[in-house]
């Protein structure tokens, strides 16, 4: 039996990390032996953990390349859990297609494009080959209404990979990213 390629994508604060954690414990709630992973470039909420923004957390393994997945993989693993998709490696699709023909359901969280409106690679290639992808939407932060896709970044300094919150983020739909940019 193989396993199935769920994706969760969308802009900051969609809760992608929130439907990542409800999949975790529903796995755990049905005894299915789970592990989750970040990257290691990601420390917002801790170093071993996932964290929702609103502070909900699992255990994490962080790996710096996607090839690290393996050495904490037995037979045992039922599903793997991978937060922040965007910012590993696009060796990841070989990674998560060995891991479903292993018969481990792969569920993959991360944003589909910058604040540069630039498609992540590796989140791209993970949409096309999965079986469920899950398109989230946030409340915009200019016009109270929830429909936004985009990640805005409000301070000019950092470069397209930039890890932050609040402080350098706001979700927003087309409409106000349009009135943002005066275009």
């Amino acid at each position: 039996m193989v396993g199935k390629i769920t994706v969760i994508t969308g802009p900051m604060y969609s809760g992608k990390t929130t439907e990542l954690l409800s999949f975790v414990e529903i796995y755990n709630i049905g005894k299915k032996k789970t592990i989750v992973f970040k990257p290691s470039l990601d420390d917002r909420y801790g170093i071993d953990t996932v964290a929702t923004h609103t502070g909900f957390q699992v255990k994490a393994h962080r790996i710096s390349k996607s090839d690290e997945i393996f050495d904490y993989i037995n037979e045992d693993v039922d599903a793997v859990f991978i937060d922040e998709v965007q910012f590993l490696d696009v060796q990841l699709i070989d990674i998560v297609k060995k891991l479903v023909f292993k018969g481990i359901d792969v569920f993959c969280a991360g944003l589909d494009i910058s604040y540069l409106e630039n498609p992540f690679e590796t989140t791209a290639k993970l949409l096309a080959i999965a079986d469920e992808v899950i398109k989230k939407k946030a409340v915009c932060e200019k016009c109270g209404e929830h429909r936004a896709t985009y990640s805005y970044k409000i301070v000019p300094n950092g470069g397209e990979i930039d890890i932050g919150g609040k402080d350098k983020y706001i979700a927003v739909c087309r409409e106000c990213l349009r009135e943002l940019k005066n275009l």
